[in-house]
């Protein structure tokens, strides 16, 4: 049974749901913010995931708000915001942020997953939100800029690299199956992009991934994207070996160097032979000047201590380039990510070493 928050019915989890809802409402009203406050992901979307904890049944997602304002930038209103977030974390066990925007910030939310799936599904829960409703009637998944497919399939390709860093470590089990996971689903989700059939309810996506042409070099699109959505409402994060771990990680990353290149074939419009072709276009990412992009380098050389390559292109570029480098995709391997982050301190043939340097500069572009 479906319900306005996760499948099933799960009394207990609804009551804590809805007396957050009512703790934020209530101190959203008292600082008389004349914005709204709306849940989006997954439990904004009545697809949230239910977890058997060592105490029950417990949340497994984490809460995303947007907060539309017309000055988000407002200090008193990120002050309240960043407090608001602490206390719901520590009190629902899992991580609530809060995203502030403009109401104009969505401009054609058709182009931008994130808000294609936001105004599809959503929870208000403080102030008007209509403005979201109504631009619902024109909503089309198939006009998703192919930018999103990239972005998508880049963030869980980084995901199975922190993953693969990680790997052996019984304390991180859950973090890998996880992940493998999230790139299960992904992967799937990609190709139906590609395909303009993209839509925000996971079931829904299931049932068209299954009426789909899927390629014979990957076979296991289908299983996989089914295991993922499985994955979301219900997740287990036990029950697995290292060794198999190891193995589907070997699979997971070989498809998804594969299917990465058809993507940004696609965003690109051009042939692309390989991924050391991918790594000698002179620019990934267009729009941002010349100009600009060495204006954010020396920006970042100078508040972070270093930069991305090459210069001219977008920083994220950099790290577009460098994961397949660190997935083991490229002749190069390990030593290659070198031409394109800074170098780190430490044996560089080790995937550990590049960990926290590549999850730092991901933090401030993904």
């Amino acid at each position: 049974m479906a319900g306005p928050y996760f499948e099933g019915d799960h009394p207990e989890l609804k009551s804590l749901l809805e007396n957050h809802f009512t703790r934020v409402r209530d101190a959203f009203i008292a600082q008389g913010w004349r914005g709204c406050l709306v849940l989006g992901g997954g439990y904004g979307r009545g697809e949230g995931g239910v977890m058997q904890g060592r105490n029950g049944l417990c949340f497994s997602n984490d809460l995303d708000y947007f907060l539309f304002d017309q000055a988000p930038g407002n200090p008193r209103l990120e002050s309240w915001c960043r407090q608001i977030e602490r206390e719901e974390s520590r009190l629902m066990g899992i991580d609530v942020e809060i995203k502030c925007l403009r109401p104009d910030s969505l401009g054609d939310p058709s182009v931008s997953m994130m808000f294609a799936d936001l105004v599809a599904g959503h929870v208000q829960v403080a102030g008007d939100a209509s403005f979201l409703r109504s631009l619902r009637p024109n909503l089309d998944f198939s006009r998703l800029d192919p930018t999103e497919t990239t972005r998508l399939l880049w963030n869980r390709g980084s995901g199975l690299f922190f993953s693969c860093c990680r790997m052996d470590q019984d304390a991180q089990m859950s973090f890998v199956i996880r992940n493998h996971a999230k790139a299960k689903l992904a992967m799937g989700d990609a190709w139906l992009c590609l395909n303009g059939q993209y839509t925000s309810m996971c079931r829904e996506r299931a049932a068209r991934l299954a009426l789909l042409d899927v390629p014979s070099e990957f076979p296991h699109l289908r299983q996989w994207h089914a295991d993922g959505v499985a994955f979301k409402f219900s997740p287990v994060a036990e029950g697995r070996t290292w060794q198999e771990l190891h193995q589907e990680s070997r699979q997971l990353i070989e498809a998804w160097g594969a299917l990465y290149l058809v993507v940004e074939q696609n965003r690109l419009q051009r042939t692309i032979a390989g991924f050391s072709e991918y790594l000698a276009m002179p620019r990934l990412v267009h729009g941002p000047s010349r100009c600009r992009n060495l204006a954010i380098a020396l920006r970042d050389r100078l508040k972070r201590g270093a930069f991305l390559r090459p210069l001219g292109d977008y920083p994220r570029a950099g790290l577009m380039r460098a994961l397949p480098c660190l997935l083991g995709l490229t002749p190069g391997g390990l030593a290659q990510a070198a031409r394109f982050l800074p170098t780190p301190a430490g044996d560089l043939a080790l995937a550990g070493t590049w960990e926290s340097l590549y999850e730092k500069w991901w933090s401030y572009y993904a």
